[in-house]
């Protein structure tokens, strides 16, 4: 102790290099304006939605596999490197896509800065936009994605009534589909419920490909007609989509992930 006092007293300030003063002096700068920015800015809390993606693309890119957002619950709460709370989930929006794969939308609560020159949020001194990549920890949970809305109304919902056909099946799966089968999101909604089944023989004949040989096969396949009530969001020219994307129009395939069979089926005739 005494030597490093000794060492004080016999510094000479001579020694000190004008360039680590500048260095010295430049760095208190920067942490002054650091502190200043936290302690002048306001902060306010906003609400968020993004779609669970790959952020590198600025579309919804590929849906996320089951293993990714499994654990992910309401209630979860981000934290920033001074252990201030930033970021909490106020809802989730889970469904199947088929296999492994998963549509997920994640409700936000994040804590922000806006910064009136730029009439932007700022999340972690960055602006945040509608279309930009997010990125934030919950836990030992990642979650990557893109913002779709930022501190707007709830995306309204519709109900729409279609009639599908799906043709040319085999008996087995035509009977998999029975009157009030629902597709759910992982909060217990419905997303899709057939509410009427219609099965009739097919008039299309069933054929085999055999080496290089093409036969007719003798078996009565079926073609079934059902009434889908089916949740649906508008875009901006008021045409309805399903929220998987599909637009609702005659003609369109539309995807059915029902817990007992997954079907890939053509609109026919939108009812309301």
């Amino acid at each position: 102790m005494k030597s490093i006092i000794h060492k004080i007293k016999n510094f000479k300030f001579e020694k000190v290099h004008y360039f680590d003063l500048v260095v010295v002096f430049t760095i208190l700068i920067i942490f002054s304006i650091f502190i200043y920015n936290r302690i002048s800015r306001k902060s306010i809390w906003i609400s968020a939605r993004i779609s669970i993606s790959d952020s590198d693309l600025w579309w919804n890119g590929e849906p996320s596999p089951y293993w990714y957002i499994n654990d992910l619950s309401v209630g979860m709460v981000s934290y920033n490197s001074f252990g201030e709370e930033v970021a909490k989930i106020t809802d989730l929006e889970i469904y199947s896509l088929g296999g492994p794969n998963k549509r997920a939308y994640v409700d936000l609560s994040l804590k922000v800065s806006y910064n009136k020159k730029s009439q932007t949020y700022l999340y972690n001194f960055q602006p945040i936009q509608k279309g930009k990549p997010i990125d934030l920890t919950f836990g030992s949970n990642n979650v990557s994605g893109l913002i779709e809305s930022l501190d707007s109304e709830p995306e309204q919902r519709y109900q729409k009534k279609i009639r599908v056909k799906m043709e040319n099946i085999e008996d087995w799966l035509a009977s998999s589909y029975q009157e009030g089968m629902e597709m759910k999101d992982s909060k217990g909604r419905v997303l899709a419920r057939i509410e009427s089944v219609r099965v009739e023989d097919s008039k299309l004949s069933q054929i085999k490909l055999v080496g290089d040989r093409i036969y007719l096969t003798k078996d009565q396949n079926k073609d079934v007609y059902a009434v889908v009530t089916v949740v649906a969001i508008k875009d901006i020219e008021g045409f309805y989509m399903t929220l998987d994307g599909a637009a609702i129009k005659i003609g369109e395939d539309v995807w059915f992930h029902f817990p007992e069979v997954v079907s890939r089926a053509k609109i026919i005739e939108i009812i309301e």
